[in-house]
């Protein structure tokens, strides 16, 4: 037995014995059987490795050597940069370390129509509703991290737009994680409802202000949208740069509703960011945007599914990337089209800036088409500053640092303005601006 397999087999055997521990402490019948089949599919899926197709560009060995545990909230050391980053929040829960914060949220004013709770309660006063959501989705088929997710979460966020519901202000959960005992998991879980002709706004935030401190966070987001509904939805990913993070966000529409989103990642060692989005109905639109910021070894992994199953849909995907040194960027974009979905209308766009010589980037944009009355395009693109356009600013007094700086930021502007809420286009910028600090 190789080294590779003793590892793969001691982590997954650490996971399935916290799993026993939860599963003990589990007192809802329904999600006690739904942990043990999520641990039994986390177990028979094992962890992936580079023989995978789905994860060919990116070795997770590393991760496989951490013995991580279930942490405790502790204390947030970092307390005015957190201040300064929520300082405009109406509407915020908080998790420390993957423990709620009631300290650090702010819950005292949330409008009519909108409920926000903490899963465990939700799960008391809401279950049949989570429980609806969550069947949407095949357990036996699920990925081996969400499935892990699954099986280990012991607390995240519950938020429901009821039908006609349009609510102002964004509400905003913020994962922090600051300096704790041992390499820490968290194991954050977030379930979405928009009701019939809702409109709302959710800030999802995964930050660290601690740059040396080693931690596994395990993300599952569940999003369902009624007909009609509305939802603005912006992930940020600012981590230590030692941390690894797998997130998994699962999207089902229904018909002529709005999924508006953008992920600003610029942190963590290792990031693999599963988004699957599920078009059930005739009349959607989807929008799906990126920006990846990296440097240093970071390696950044973005996989998108865009599942057509119903005629007359938009869906639009634009990505982009700016690296140097020797960081490491992968990109596969997936467009379904079922025969029956005839006149769909779906993009498909990853752009890559590189600004060292030792970065790499590898992208895969695909089309699976069964219907034949479509517009559907996709492409890729990996390119490097321009020395005409270098020379033009340095002849106009410009140096060169900030000459490519200036044109980096023109590189990914258009997708920070794609953000209209200014609050939040502020939080993207007050993360955006440290990665840039590294790149020219």
């Amino acid at each position: 037995m190789s080294n590779t397999t003793i590892q793969t087999t001691d982590f997954i055997d650490n996971f399935a014995g916290l799993a026993d521990q939860r599963l003990a402490d589990e007192s809802v019948g329904w999600l006690k059987t739904l942990r043990q089949a999520s641990l039994s599919r986390f177990q028979e899926a094992g962890i992936p490795t580079v023989k995978d197709e789905e994860w060919k560009y990116t070795n997770i060995t590393a991760l496989t050597k951490q013995k991580f545990q279930l942490n405790t909230a502790g204390e947030l050391k970092e307390r005015a940069e957190f201040a300064d980053y929520c300082a405009t929040d109406k509407i915020r829960v908080t998790f420390l370390n993957g423990r709620f914060s009631p300290e650090l949220s702010e819950l005292t004013d949330i409008p009519a129509g909108l409920t926000v709770l903490t899963l465990d309660k939700a799960v008391q006063s809401h279950g049949d509703q989570i429980k609806e959501l969550i069947s949407r989705y095949d357990t036996a088929k699920a990925s081996s991290f969400a499935a892990l997710n699954t099986a280990l979460t012991d607390n995240g966020v519950y938020i429901e737009a009821a039908a006609n519901t349009h609510v102002e202000d964004y509400v905003h959960i913020v994962h922090v994680t600051s300096a704790s005992n041992g390499e820490a998991l968290s194991l954050p879980r977030t379930l979405i409802i928009g009701r019939p002709s809702c409109e709302f706004t959710v800030l999802e935030s995964h930050i660290c202000f601690d740059q040396e401190i080693t931690y596994f966070t395990n993300a599952l987001t569940d999003i369902y949208l009624a007909a009609n509904g509305i939802l603005h939805y912006t992930k940020t990913q600012h981590e230590s740069l030692k941390a690894y993070h797998i997130n998994n966000t699962r999207v089902w529409q229904e018909r002529d509703s709005h999924f508006d989103s953008i992920s600003v990642m610029t942190g963590s060692a290792l990031n693999r960011n599963n988004l699957d989005i599920i078009l059930n109905g005739e009349g959607i639109d989807s929008t799906l945007n990126g920006l990846y910021v990296n440097y240093g070894s970071q390696h950044i992994d973005n996989h998108t599914s865009v599942d057509h199953r119903f005629p007359n849909c938009t869906s639009n995907q634009l990505y982009k990337g700016i690296l140097n040194e020797s960081a490491r960027a992968v990109f596969n974009g997936k467009i379904f089209v079922k025969d029956i979905a005839q006149q769909t209308n779906s993009y498909q766009l990853n752009k890559n800036l590189l600004l060292g010589t030792a970065c790499r980037v590898d992208t895969k944009p695909q089309l699976e088409i069964f219907a034949d009355d479509v517009r559907c395009t996709h492409g890729a693109t990996i390119g490097q500053l321009e020395e005409d356009e270098l020379f033009y600013l340095q002849t106009r007094g410009i140096g060169r640092h900030a000459a490519r700086s200036m044109l980096a930021r023109g590189f990914v502007d258009d997708l920070l303005n794609h953000v209209q809420n200014d609050e939040i286009n502020r939080k993207m910028h007050s993360l955006i601006e440290p990665a840039f600090a590294h790149l020219t």
